[in-house]
């Protein structure tokens, strides 16, 4: 099996792809002291151009000449990487301890020939270490999938025209390449970062870590759907109006007067916006009615259960509706055309637990796109 390994001191090609190329928008994110190279820029002008601010921003206080050297030894790296797939080029500036250091991150997009995720990267381990015997290798899970590791060192040449003692200057560099299968293709993601910053490279590959982590694609799909909901307008919070708290509080009143329950009521005076369900299912997100949560609690256990049967029978006088749920501990209870007006679309729930001696219920308003409330209750 073959797979290109871009970035590195040479590409094996690869044969036509089973699978069809790419077709997932991939994106990670990157801190922005990190400064993107113009590995995509669309012409020799626009990259110049980008290279030049890159050279003044990163040499304020160095000549003309200095950053000339600098912008023209990054453009040179330009095609090289190109040709080895290279999608995306940053470079990160650091000061630790009041000394500066630097890396570089780089993301090739290459293609293989596997059709399945372990064989690639198992086939590619075993090419990576007869190439490179001496670096560690791990198998590991990033948030976006299966990915494997590689973590050694390498170096480079400055040639004597860019480097500051006229003489051509060797680097070492620690390195981290990180291979990353694309699902669904014949496609994979090589993240690398290099540093010859010795003394910064535990920051620097810290901070790689956590844009590894941040890696993630969707599909033409995916991305639209996304567009469509972050498109919607949010709904803000809205606090039912004066006149429906009065109505909810009082069929509270009315049921925690059927409990007749000795204890201490929680809940107090909040009652909040909700959307009912079918309204939910209809897609509808905006507040159509209201709710309020109650409980007694410190109730002899003794004295739950027919706390229950109590309430059906006052309620069902009452032109309501109930029925038990939760095994006979919960009762369900809503009104009916008969109930009186007042009560028109209002419903609650209620349960108990004798273990805790807590009765609960939560007590809904009507949803104002179906009803009309007017003026009822049980007793």
């Amino acid at each position: 099996m073959t797979f290109e390994v871009s970035g590195e001191n040479g590409t094996t090609a690869a044969p036509a792809p089973h699978r069809q190329p790419s077709a997932l928008h991939i994106g990670w994110i990157m801190p922005p002291f990190v400064r993107e190279l113009p590995v995509g820029a669309p012409d020799a002008d626009s990259a110049a151009g980008d290279l030049h601010t890159l050279a003044t921003e990163f040499l304020p206080n160095h000549s003309t000449e200095d950053q000339y050297l600098f912008a023209l030894g990054l453009g040179a790296q330009l095609e090289p990487m190109a040709e080895a797939d290279v999608i995306y080029a940053g470079l990160c500036f650091l000061e630790t301890e009041g000394r500066p250091s630097v890396s570089t991150v780089i993301v090739s997009q290459v293609r293989h020939e596997s059709d399945d995720e372990e064989e690639l990267l198992t086939s590619a381990r075993e090419a990576l270490e007869r190439k490179y015997p001496d670096d560690d290798y791990q198998r590991v899970e990033l948030p976006c999938g299966p990915a494997l590791t590689r973590v050694g060192a390498a170096g480079f040449t400055i040639a004597a025209e860019f480097s500051p003692t006229g003489q051509d200057l060797p680097f070492p560099l620690s390195q981290i390449r990180v291979y990353i299968p694309l699902p669904g293709t014949n496609e994979m993601l090589i993240f690398g970062l290099d540093s010859p910053s010795q003394e910064a490279w535990d920051l620097h590959s810290e901070l790689f870590a956590e844009v590894l982590k941040t890696v993630d694609w969707g599909t033409d799909q995916e991305i639209e759907d996304y567009r469509a909901m972050s498109q919607r307008t949010p709904v803000a919070a809205v606090e039912p109006d004066e006149k429906v708290r009065r109505e909810v509080h009082w069929h509270s009143s009315r049921l925690l007067e059927a409990v007749a329950l000795r204890g201490h009521t929680t809940g107090g005076q909040e009652i909040n916006s909700v959307t009912c369900t079918s309204c939910w299912g209809k897609g509808l997100r905006s507040p159509c009615s209201a709710r309020h949560s109650w409980r007694v609690t410190g109730v002899a256990a003794d004295d739950l259960p027919a706390a229950l049967s109590r309430i059906a029978s006052v309620v069902s006088a009452h032109g309501w509706r109930a029925e038990t749920t939760g095994g006979g501990d919960g009762l369900r209870a809503w009104a009916t055309e008969t109930a009186e007006q007042r009560s028109a679309g209002y419903s609650f729930t209620a349960s108990v637990d004798s273990a805790a001696g807590v009765f609960s219920a939560e007590v809904t308003s009507p949803c104002v796109r179906t009803f009309a409330a007017s003026d009822s209750v049980f007793g």
